[in-house]
């Protein structure tokens, strides 16, 4: 499993959980967070970012009629690419994602968030 973080203009951090390992607000805050902080950081000057906004899902399936595009955007888009393919690693699967994630054209980040 995948913790992945992006924004209106491109993707920010994936990071990954061990097999077994819960997710708990400790977790949360003390791996994942900081990470997290480090990569909006290291975009700070270039973009011009005054703030952040952090929305934190932890639903695996959405059916409300509410539900902002972006909220389920990513993921089944990179399950279509990743269907049928074996990795001896994550390190593996991080690679495979971080080229999908990177073939993602600008426009389509702006727009997961245009509804």
């Amino acid at each position: 499993m995948w913790a992945i973080f992006f924004r209106s203009s491109g993707f920010l951090e994936a990071i990954a959980v061990e097999d077994r390992e819960t997710v708990t607000a400790d977790w949360y805050t003390t791996v994942c967070l900081p990470k997290v902080i480090t990569a909006i950081e290291s975009q700070w000057e270039k973009t011009g970012i005054r703030g952040i906004l952090l929305h934190h899902d932890n639903q695996s399936l959405h059916t409300a009629r509410g539900t902002p595009r972006c909220d389920f955007w990513l993921i089944p888009r990179l399950k279509d690419q990743l269907r049928g393919r074996r990795f001896s690693t994550n390190e593996e699967l991080r690679a495979a994602l971080f080229q999908m994630i990177g073939d993602i054209p600008k426009e389509e980040w702006k727009k997961c968030f245009d509804d």
